[in-house]
């Protein structure tokens, strides 16, 4: 199955290359209490702030996260959005797996 974005689904392959990564994953365990800007994300998890703004974008271009300007801090906050159609596609993946897998495999 191709993790591509067809029909207008989320393509699941950038979303979970993103999540593959620990840091990456340790920033969206943060995000998910609530909405922080970098210095805070940075100071959370000891990472260098150009460090975390990497992570960031990488996390910007798979959907995962959005961002708004507040004052003269970039805030960012998980995009719910994405985190349910990545459920509803791996929601899918497990009912067939459940379907092709409980036949004989010969």
């Amino acid at each position: 199955m191709s993790g591509d974005a067809g029909g207008g689904q989320l393509a699941l392959r950038p979303v979970l290359a993103a999540l593959a990564e620990p840091h990456r994953a340790d920033l969206v365990r943060l995000l998910v209490a609530r909405q922080l800007c970098v210095r805070d994300l940075a100071a959370a998890t000891g990472m260098a702030q150009p460090l975390v703004s990497h992570h960031l974008r990488v996390l910007r271009e798979a959907g995962l996260v959005d961002s708004t300007v507040c004052a003269n801090l970039t805030v960012y906050r998980l995009r719910a959005d994405t985190l349910r159609a990545m459920a509803v596609r791996l929601t899918r993946l497990a009912e067939q797996a459940a379907v092709t897998s409980a036949g004989s495999p010969c």
